[in-house]
């Protein structure tokens, strides 16, 4: 999973020299617009079911949980059609001239969230990690390659949204391309699919509107601030600059979230306690998390400037500014699955409330006093910070009442 996820992570940070020389800022901020609007409805396309898929020990549960998840997919990408007719508010909300002309391709970005995940989840259940980072390496090669030739044919941003587009598929493709369900007529009926939703009626109930909430706070609103009242300059740098920044945390915290998500689901089947799980994966992630401040901390102006060409300087200010989220980031993402497997999701969701109210406030505050953008990204982490303590204390306390009732 590693060495899977490494691989499809070194790809784009070979390739960012060339699209920054090709693609400007402004592209890229255009290009970060149309992902947050398609992340904001795709997060939730399957109802958050594909996160359900590894938790029952049926397989014929888990079945139902993918084509209940599908019949979802379809539906928001139906949904979505509409999307496009409201283009130019959308534009005009954003002050985003090119972005209109790319909306009619958000029903496709839907419906490849909503199967990318189904398929990833499932491939995941099987333990196919072979598969899953063969997927991760093609969709790599093929966003940031196709881009990089696109760019030189002179597509622009047309070049980044279609190659991002097509490698989202390609994903979908290889790991479907393997993926094995029993054909027996009763793990189908609709009595069975029926009760399988309702056990997990809380994923499109509440952890939807979880991750539609982060999506939408921490790209959709937070793109919004930085475009109408920064430039779209600024938001360039900064969606650029927290791509690959969030790379190398992605890296690790993606492939031993999923570890531990199998883990420790399978510690409450077996009625054990998921903590000695729980610190071991923390700790792992810590030790990618210190060399990686030192850098940013000591080289971030110099090397984001050297390595994607002179005006991309200031993103290595802006990733000292949000070092802090970074670094907790990478000890608390590896387990943020356990309000989903203790059945918390409703409290979380308030939790992440909290957090977006305390962050975005922080960047209006600076706002209305008249502060440079980087300036605001100090007030905008000390909200994140207040929110990843309280985080913490809280999944300490649901894990030792595990423990102590595990003994």
């Amino acid at each position: 999973m590693l060495s899977g996820n490494t691989l499809s992570q070194v790809i784009p940070f070979a390739i960012a020299p060339i699209l920054t020389r090709i693609f400007s800022p402004v592209d890229f901020a255009v290009f970060a617009n149309f992902t947050a609007i398609a992340g904001m409805i795709g997060i939730v396309a399957s109802g958050r079911l594909e996160l359900a898929v590894t938790l029952p020990k049926e397989q014929n549960k888990a079945q139902n949980l993918i084509f209940a998840g599908i019949i979802f997919t379809v539906l928001l990408g139906v949904l979505s059609l509409g999307f496009p007719l409201f283009a130019d508010v959308v534009g005009d909300f954003y002050g985003d001239n090119y972005l209109p002309k790319y909306l009619w391709l958000i029903p496709l970005a839907v419906i490849s969230y909503g199967l990318l995940g189904l398929s990833n989840n499932w491939t995941l259940r099987e333990k196919r990690f072979n598969t899953l980072s063969a997927a991760k390496v093609i969709q790599s090669l093929i966003n940031n390659g196709l881009a990089a030739i696109l760019g030189y044919m002179a597509w622009g941003i047309d070049g980044l949204i279609i190659a991002w587009l097509i490698s989202q598929y390609a994903g979908i493709i290889v790991l479907s391309w393997s993926m094995k369900m029993r054909t027996n007529r009763n793990d189908w009926s609709f009595g069975l699919f029926k009760t399988t939703v309702k056990e997990y009626k809380d994923f499109p109930l509440i952890n939807s509107l979880h991750a539609f909430t982060d999506v939408f706070a921490t790209q959709f609103i937070l793109f919004w601030l930085i475009s109408s009242y920064f430039g779209m300059f600024e938001l360039g740098i900064y969606a650029l600059m927290f791509k690959y920044i969030k790379a190398p945390i992605a890296l690790v915290t993606t492939s031993v979230s999923q570890l531990f998500y199998v883990e420790a689901a399978e510690c409450i089947n077996k009625g054990k306690s998921m903590r000695p799980i729980m610190f071991k994966t923390m700790k792992i992630a810590s030790l990618f998390a210190l060399p990686f401040g030192l850098i940013i901390v000591f080289f971030g102006e110099n090397l984001f400037a050297w390595y994607l060409g002179p005006e991309w300087g200031n993103a290595g200010i802006y990733a000292q500014r949000i070092l802090p989220i970074l670094l907790i980031t990478f000890l608390l993402s590896p387990i943020s699955v356990i309000p989903i497997l203790f059945k918390k999701q409703a409290k979380s969701f308030l939790y992440s409330v909290s957090c977006y109210s305390l962050s975005l406030g922080g960047i209006f505050i600076a706002i209305a006093l008249g502060w440079k953008f980087e300036d605001a990204l100090l007030l905008y982490t000390a909200g994140y910070c207040v929110y990843y303590i309280a985080i913490f204390l809280w999944y300490n306390k649901l894990t030792y009442t595990s423990h102590a009732g595990f003994n």
